[in-house]
């Protein structure tokens, strides 16, 4: 069977083709989604000890879904992408990693203070990787350093002004 549409020949068949090429034409992986993901696992270390803990955000420069994986007790890290799906977008990535935890009551938890140094997290010295299809193998060896920006110090003579109080 044949039909004839301005003026081309389409059979059952090379419409079932078309189709399926169509179909097969996207970006959609194994896993279902549309996205081109690479593996990423990797350990997180400060001052050359295991950062336990630690929640690890991959957030794609160029925007997309972030990636996210908390450290183990030996600092070793697996991104997850979605439920189900490990890995991160292809591609150049800004990358938080932090300790804090707010305090909670319902579970009841105890705030649990930052120990990752401002500068990896703020700044000319924030974290970036890259990336590639297959298995990524990304470290992050931190150093040591201040967890808070310096307070502002008066000069002698001066005083730093605060808020004024309303009445």
């Amino acid at each position: 069977m044949a039909c004839t549409a301005y003026g081309v020949r389409f059979t059952v068949a090379s419409a079932i083709a078309f189709i399926a090429l169509i179909g097969t034409s996207g970006c959609t992986n194994r896993s279902g989604t549309s996205h081109k993901l690479g593996k990423v696992s990797g350990k997180v270390t400060l001052g050359g000890q295991p950062l336990a803990d630690a929640m690890v955000t991959f957030s794609g420069i160029e925007g997309g879904s972030p990636s996210t994986g908390r450290t183990d007790s030996s600092g070793n890290y697996t991104l997850v992408f979605t439920k189900g799906v490990n890995g991160a977008e292809v591609g150049s990535h800004i990358v938080t990693i932090t300790t804090a935890k707010a305090a909670n009551d319902d579970p009841p938890t105890p705030e649990v203070p930052e120990k990752v140094p401002l500068k990896y997290r703020e700044g000319p010295g924030v974290l970036k990787a890259e990336v590639k299809r297959g298995s990524n193998t990304i470290d992050f060896p931190l150093e040591p350093g201040p967890v808070e920006a310096p307070k502002p110090k008066a000069e002698k003579g001066k005083k730093i002004r605060g808020p004024v109080p309303c009445y």
